[in-house]
This record gives C-alpha cells, sequence and structure tokens, in this order.
C-alpha cells in the first residue's frame, strides 16, 4: 500500500512511458502546470504505472485512431458475484488476421500486461471472433457465443479495465477502457469521473471534460475532512485531467470528494479510498 504525505495531493502527469514503444511514439506527456508539485516526487515505477493508465485511455499517440467498443448485452448474479457481459468491437481493424488481445489491471506495471488470447481475429463489422470468421459470418454483429469474445466482467465502482488488440507485428494497436461502474457527475455539458488507479484508491485518476478550452479550474478536495485545492490546466478540447492522492495521516480509510465550480457549471464526485474500500459487485 502506497501512503504519501497528506499535504501534497493533486499532481502533474509528466513521466515519459517506455511501454508499447509503437503506439506511444509521439506522445505528449499531460500536464499542468498547478501547485508546483510534480509526479516527480513519486517513485518512477508507480508514475510510469499512472501515465501509462492516463496514454492508454487517450489512445496512446493517436487520439482520433480506432478504439475498442464493447456492448453489454447481459448481466447475471452467481455465487461468486455479479457479472455483465460484452461483445466487443474493433472497428477499423483488418478482418481476418490474427492479434494478440491483452489486459492491463489496475496497480499493475505497465509490463505485466496479460495475454487474455494469442488468437484474436474480427471480422468485417469489428466484431471480436476466437477464430478466423468464416464467409457468413463477415458483415455480421453477433455471430454467437461460441465464436465471438464474450467478457463477463466483475468490477468494483469507478474501476477501469483496460484492453488492448494488438497485431503480432506491433504496427497496429487498438486500446479500449472498460469501466461498467462509473463514478462521474455532470452538469450544464460538464463532467467530471474518478478511476481507481489501485485497488484501495490510494491514487485516484480525475478527468474532467466540457470545460472552457485554454482555461483554469480550481480544484477544491475534501478527504476525509482534510481540505485542499489546486489550479488545473484546461486544454484546448476542455479536457482536463490529473491524480489524486487522497491518504489522510492518522487514516487508513476515507472519502475523497473532488469539486470544480466555473461560471458554466458545477460538478463533483465522490470516492472511498483505503482499507477494505475495493468491494467488487
Amino acid at each position: 500500500m502506497l501512503r504519501m504525505p497528506s499535504t501534497i495531493r493533486f499532481y502533474v502527469l509528466t513521466a515519459i512511458l517506455c511501454l508499447l514503444p509503437h503506439a506511444l511514439q509521439g506522445q505528449s506527456p499531460p500536464s499542468d502546470g498547478s501547485s508546483g508539485n510534480t509526479a516527480n516526487q513519486l517513485p518512477p515505477k508507480f508514475v510510469e504505472m499512472l501515465n501509462t493508465q492516463v496514454a492508454w485511455d487517450a489512445g496512446f499517440s493517436n487520439p482520433s485512431g480506432p478504439r475498442l467498443r464493447f456492448v453489454q448485452f447481459d448481466e447475471m448474479t452467481r455465487p461468486d458475484g455479479h457479472f455483465i457481459r460484452y461483445r466487443i468491437y474493433a472497428e477499423g481493424a483488418q478482418e481476418g488476421r490474427p492479434y494478440i488481445f491483452a489486459l492491463l489491471k489496475i496497480g499493475t506495471s505497465p509490463q505485466d500486461v496479460q495475454i487474455v488470447s494469442s488468437a484474436a481475429f474480427v471480422n468485417r463489422k469489428g466484431l471480436m471472433m476466437t477464430r478466423k470468421p468464416a464467409s457468413d459470418e463477415e458483415d455480421r454483429e453477433t455471430v454467437g457465443a461460441d465464436v465471438e469474445f464474450d467478457l463477463g466482467i466483475r468490477a468494483a465502482n469507478g474501476e477501469p479495465l483496460r484492453f488492448l488488440l494488438r497485431s503480432k507485428d506491433n504496427k497496429v494497436f487498438i486500446p479500449g477502457t472498460l469501466v461498467p461502474y462509473p463514478i462521474a457527475s455532470t452538469d450544464h455539458g460538464c463532467r467530471l469521473e474518478a478511476r481507481l488507479a489501485v485497488p484501495e484508491g490510494q491514487a485516484i485518476l480525475i478527468y474532467g471534460d466540457g470545460f472552457s478550452p485554454n482555461s483554469e479550474v480550481l480544484v477544491q478536495s475534501d478527504s476525509a475532512g482534510e481540505l485542499n485545492e489546486g489550479k488545473h490546466t484546461v486544454d484546448a478540447n476542455g479536457h482536463v485531467q490529473f491524480f489524486d492522492l487522497p491518504s489522510v495521516t492518522g487514516r487508513d480509510s476515507g472519502v475523497l470528494k473532488d469539486s470544480i465550480s466555473t461560471k458554466d457549471c458545477s460538478v463533483s464526485i465522490s470516492i472511498p479510498w483505503g482499507k477494505g474500500t475495493y468491494q467488487k459487485h
């Protein structure tokens, strides 16, 4: 469990990633020039993990490129928990060729990406399949559970699962981030979302969208009664991002509340952190 001094709260994401070098080529590390604290104050491996998550969510070096799309089609409760089932689509991927399908779990090193399958295929609709599509399956949105990639997902509130479809020659990377139970707030076109970066929330990614481009927003934070605030820069697309370390001296758990209020909107999120808070559905 990572515990940091409670007086250090908001951080700029500045490390340069070495994972997936082809996909990350040209990726600009996000920054915001807010409170003067930087990710350089954290262990390099921890910063690398956080930056990998942010780069993954942003589509690596190609934000407008293809992304994995997840379509829920069922959910069920079993003795071992509640599962949501998804089909996966990779529009833009070349059909009929084999791909590697991988997963990055929160709290893990980018070097520990898990291979889900070393033989994944897509049809012309982008539907992911466990074998090469037959001629009568090329233009179908669904082909049956026996040959589709049927994801049965258990997750906690605010937990992202990051998947990747990669060609075996490393020339094609199609990422996708699935958050089955998002923690988000919206108001007048603004949106604020919290995502767990590690299972018990010692680090939390905060994403905001819909704010005035090229502006600054004041983020007010309350973690277990400890108050902090910091200014963060909104980019030309109205997006702001940072991560929060909510640990408080003398507490092993609590709730983090982050809020942004502007003349146009007011949004806030609350997310538990610390011992015993990682509870999957």
